[in-house]
């Protein structure tokens, strides 16, 4: 693909083409043959408050048998119930998975007792649930729902529109009605579903040696460390299949069912075949593992095994542990002609390439994770920014907002033809890659998250707006060679779409409009949806890496902050809000 340079004499800071490639070219070797270094400096670990080593002792034994934490106690069905007060006494007892979810089956006949999986997945339903009849012996119950979770614990949202009809059978037995056939998995409300179930994030390894989250859905009961270990030695889930890897050699698995714990300490018993990892996988997999129990509850450290005994340390794989992406940025923001952050209430103007970034009149500006470079967006396309000059990387009419991710490599997209991604590498060069999810869509924001792995577009929708993720695939030094063929619907949300920006790894935050104000939405891969509000004409909105940095641009050119649950002006006279990555 051709790359274009600034040649008019009034283009600020260009500079002649053989210097600017030679400079460029030394900074791609650089920058992409020290990738890891790159990532280093940009990257903040997690606490490693999760120990190596501990204690052993006897632990769970079944693992469809353990209590949850939070224990429900429904009661079985009564003598005469109705159709309809069998099907709803019938969710309220799968609420209780003790046993098997013993409780439920008391509800079904003995035959489909047994054929039942409430293990198939969840179906999240809010609202009323009407039920009719369907002849004598079936109903369906009618259901707004709102999400999903299949049986590896990955959650999606459910489009909306017509509710959703769940038919169910039933027989007479012993003169009482009993269910004979219903769904598979559980219906449950949002409000009970966050009592009973919990998001853990399983950690895989990314290019860069980052380490990239995948959220899944488990039930709280202390069987938890033992799914999220399976889930873990399962590997990543479809969409991140071919973007991450994990340490863990192919055919890894636990010894016995479940993972024993004593005194906090997680007793992670593995097949011979963890043997075959060098010092960096290994590296990898203790990383992993650390990350991954984190969250679980009643886990403070973990010992690895082989087939009963200890497995001893790997020297040598130290410089490998990949690194959690943690960056929290200051503001950063266009105000009376001069660019620069908002630290602490106060505006400090940026010194440096950065203060060249005015002279191009640009309509939006996004800063690289590094804060060496940024990419320029004005009348004439987008341009890179850096100490070595400036460089026209794309000149198609329509581009959307910039884009970078962690490796320097900087993504544009043309709304009108945004099946085509084109990527920027640090030295100049550029390339196009396809993302076949975007073909006819017209999106109005395109951004990388934070560590690399994924890429998302709000888009306009039948029913207002949709946040698309897919996946993104890169070579071994890192760079964008293709997005998954496919993506998932991560958010339906109300309103027009006006932006779209990456709150940390894990979440992104939406601009949606409905009249004169811009709705705030939160969600992410996996994640619940939150409204958070709205602000009067909203039209830009920066993550900062955490929700307290988090700012949105509107009317009038006032800057506006979460505070309180709600949103209140904190700054004004700025023209534009920048992004970061």
């Amino acid at each position: 693909m051709n790359r274009h340079r600034h040649a008019d004499s009034g283009s600020p800071r260009t500079r002649g083409s053989r210097a600017l490639a030679a400079a460029r070219a030394r900074r791609r070797r650089s920058a992409l043959g020290a990738v890891a270094a790159l990532a280093a400096a940009a990257l903040l670990t997690a606490c490693a408050t999760i120990p190596g080593r501990g204690p052993v002792t006897e632990g769970l034994k079944n693992l469809e048998q353990t209590d949850q934490v939070v224990q429900y106690n429904p009661s079985g069905p009564v003598s005469g119930a109705s159709q309809e007060d069998l099907v709803q006494g019938f969710l309220i007892a799968a609420t209780s998975a003790l046993n098997d979810y013993s409780v439920a089956r008391e509800f079904l006949t003995s035959d489909y007792a047994g054929q039942w999986d409430p293990y198939y997945g969840v179906l999240i339903a809010d609202g009323s649930r009407p039920y009719r009849s369907d002849g004598e012996a079936a109903g369906v119950l009618s259901l707004a729902a709102v999400a999903k979770i299949d049986a590896q614990g990955v959650m999606l949202p459910v489009k909306p529109g017509p509710r959703t009809e769940m038919r169910f059978e039933f027989e007479q037995v012993g003169g009482e009605w009993r269910i004979s056939s219903a769904p598979a998995g559980i219906i449950l409300d949002s409000t009970t579903f966050a009592t009973i179930w919990e998001p853990q994030q399983l950690y895989f390894v990314g290019p860069g040696k980052v380490l990239v989250p995948e959220t899944r859905w488990y039930l709280s009961r202390p069987a938890l460390v033992t799914e999220v270990v399976d889930a873990l030695l399962q590997g990543p889930g479809e969409r991140l299949r071919d973007v991450v890897r994990s340490g863990f050699p192919a055919g890894t698995a636990l010894v016995s069912k479940s993972v024993q714990v004593v005194d906090g300490v997680a007793r992670i018993d593995l097949t011979g075949s963890i043997l075959e990892a060098g010092p960096v996988a290994m590296a990898e997999v203790e990383k992993q593992v650390e990350m991954s129990l984190q969250a679980v509850r009643g886990v403070t450290g973990f010992e690895l095994l082989v087939d009963g005994t200890p497995l001893r340390d790997t020297p040598g794989g130290e410089a490998a542990t990949p690194q959690l992406v943690n960056r929290v940025f200051d503001p950063a923001v266009m105000t009376g002609g001069v660019f620069g952050t908002i630290v602490s209430g106060e505006f400090r103007a940026m010194s440096g390439f950065a203060s060249t970034i005015a002279d191009y009149d640009p309509s939006a500006v996004t800063l690289a994770p590094s804060e060496q470079a940024a990419a320029v967006k004005n009348e004439s396309g987008v341009t890179l920014v850096d100490e070595d000059g400036a460089l026209l990387v794309d000149d198609r009419p329509g581009l959307l907002e910039p884009a970078f991710d962690l490796m320097g490599c900087v993504w544009t997209v043309q709304a009108s033809d945004a099946g085509t991604l084109r990527i920027t590498a640090p030295d100049g060069t550029s390339s196009a890659i396809s993302a076949p999810w975007l073909a006819g869509r017209e999106p109005v924001a395109v951004r990388v998250s934070p560590e690399g792995a994924r890429v998302a577009a709000l888009v306009p929708s039948d029913e207002g707006s949709q946040v698309l993720v897919a996946g993104v695939v890169r070579d071994e030094n890192g760079v964008p060679v293709a997005t998954t063929e496919e993506a998932d619907v991560q958010l339906w949300v109300t309103g027009q779409p006006v932006d779209l920006d990456w709150l940390g790894q894990q979440r992104f935050v939406t601009l949606t409009r409905a009249g004169a104000a811009s709705k705030v939405t939160y969600s992410g891969p996996g994640q619940l949806a939150i409204q958070q509000g709205s602000v009067p004409g909203g039209r830009q909105v920066t993550g900062g890496g955490t929700r307290t940095q988090l700012r949105v641009l509107g009317e009038g050119n006032d800057l506006f902050a979460e505070q309180n649950g709600g949103w209140q002006r904190a700054d004004g006279d700025v023209s534009l809000l920048a992004k970061r990555g």
